[in-house]
């Protein structure tokens, strides 16, 4: 009988133990902002209304409380600018939503008491990148949520038969100095490496090549055949049968280089 009762008390004493231990330890597993992970530098963020800056191609609505005459949506032309009534032409390009709405509605006080004004974006056309090479429908894409570089490729119909994925690059920056990151996607698909499938920012280029790149200074040979098209879309220009051939991957060559920043995520 005493053993019984000695039984007892030495569970009930290690009950109270685990009780004591898993009350201290209740905190586990918690996190201050301290500890967060910042985001990698190529990661792009979600594109926020309240901070998306404005650029020619963007579509804005613009309505001032109780005048629904002045109701408008209005393209952001080339030269960055819209014209509103009242106010006239404003200079939209680089401006958040609240920048210009704090801009029409001190155009428009002169006019109107204490006009309150609301804008909203309803089409993001600023924000691209473009898929050139060995996919299958090559083209600009637009960059209203954040985008891998698979993504981007598949958006653009995939890999063609003589695309190599071990070797795609991402043109990125100044077009007279850019910033050359080259991808072995093969990996990404097969191993997993993720740090190989980067989130591409507005303005990138991603050129899917039919041969393999062993090295991309050398690359630079090539670059201003493939920079010249996307320059040509932006201007508006129809494309000639030999710069259709770079984007179908059949860069030519030519004798000139560039200055380049090599990058490996």
């Amino acid at each position: 009988m005493n053993l019984k009762v000695v039984n007892i008390s030495y569970i009930g004493i290690l009950i109270l133990i685990i009780f004591t231990l898993l009350g201290g330890c209740s905190t586990v597993g918690t996190t201050s902002k301290a500890d967060e992970v910042s985001p990698s530098s190529d990661e792009v963020k979600e594109v926020k209304i309240t901070e998306f800056v404005l650029g020619p191609g963007d579509r804005v609505e613009i309505m001032v409380y109780r005048h629904d005459n002045l109701k408008r949506t209005v393209l952001i032309d080339a030269s960055g600018k819209i014209n509103y009534p009242l106010v006239g032409d404003i200079q939209a390009n680089g401006l958040s939503i609240f920048q210009l709405r704090d801009r029409i509605r001190d155009g428009l006080a002169e006019y109107i008491v204490d006009p309150q004004v609301s804008v909203g974006v309803t089409a993001v056309q600023s924000q691209k990148v473009y898929v050139i090479g060995e996919v299958a429908r090559p083209g600009v894409f637009s960059l209203d949520k954040p985008l891998s570089a698979i993504e981007a490729i598949s958006s653009a119909g995939g890999f063609t038969l003589d695309a190599n994925d071990e070797s795609v690059m991402v043109i990125r920056g100044n077009r007279d100095k850019p910033q050359l990151i080259k991808l072995d996607l093969e990996s990404a698909f097969k191993k997993g490496n993720i740090t190989q499938n980067i989130q591409l920012r507005s303005g990138d280029i991603v050129y899917v090549p039919s041969t393999f790149i062993a090295d991309v200074s050398r690359f630079s040979v090539y670059l201003r055949n493939i920079l010249y098209p996307i320059l040509m879309i932006e201007q508006g220009i129809i494309l000639s049968p030999s710069v259709v051939d770079v984007f179908e991957g059949q860069g030519g060559k030519h004798s000139g280089g560039a200055t380049i920043i090599i990058e490996r995520p």
